[in-house]
């Protein structure tokens, strides 16, 4: 008998929120993104750049998806809590700042927060941090090494993997491989049952279609 399959499929409560400063971390975003995607449908992973379409009100949506998320990756690189505005203040201390307002809802709804650490980033001091969000400072990092870069994207994604709600997401084409290889019988009969109902939707359309013509 094959091991039971857990399928998984895009719900209000399963996103992934990729938040980044586009000051130093759009391209490292990118590759994250791209490979996350290679697992998961895109449909539950949201990166503002490639998620918000144009005319979209860009916080409602940012809100929606961390309503809809279950885990928050965090891309800090060495210097992210250093950032400044032009007024020379430090971006984390500005009330509407997107990254502070992204970690802070988190917090404040149990979303999972993984610090994602890459080119030489650290995890901030306390010190460092508004009073909202210190409590930031508590999460166990996840360091991608400049010299394994894909390796350690490779072991964070298995990670992320490894949690129930995440196994065999078969809207992506690897899990859709992975479940083949889990359960090749089932998948094959899932396969036929999903092209009978199609084939069985056609046929009582046409039959009505005919009938309408016959009278």
């Amino acid at each position: 008998m094959p091991d039971e399959i857990k399928t998984t499929t895009p719900s209000l409560q399963e996103g992934i929120f990729i938040s980044y400063r586009r000051d130093g971390s759009s391209t490292f975003s990118s590759i994250l993104y791209y490979e996350l995607c290679k697992y998961f449908s895109a449909g539950i992973i949201f990166k503002d750049a490639v998620t918000l379409k144009p005319g979209t009100d860009f916080k409602k949506e940012i809100e929606q998806a961390l309503d809809h998320s279950s885990i928050l990756l965090v891309l800090l690189d060495k210097n992210w809590a250093q950032l400044k505005n032009d007024n020379e203040e430090k971006k984390l201390f500005e009330e509407n700042d997107f990254v502070r307002q992204e970690i802070r809802t988190a917090l404040e709804k149990n979303i999972e927060i993984i610090p994602v650490l890459f080119e030489n980033g650290r995890m901030p001091g306390v010190n460092e941090l508004p009073a909202d969000i210190q409590e930031f400072c508590n999460k166990q990092a996840f360091t991608i090494h400049i010299d394994s870069v894909m390796q350690d994207i490779t072991g964070l994604v298995q990670h992320i993997r490894s949690k129930k709600r995440f196994l065999y997401d078969e809207k992506s084409i690897t899990g859709a491989y992975e479940r083949m290889i889990k359960d090749p019988i089932g998948s094959i009969k899932k396969g036929f049952q999903e092209n009978a109902n199609v084939f069985k939707k056609d046929f009582n359309y046409l039959k009505k279609f005919i009938g309408k013509y016959k009278k």
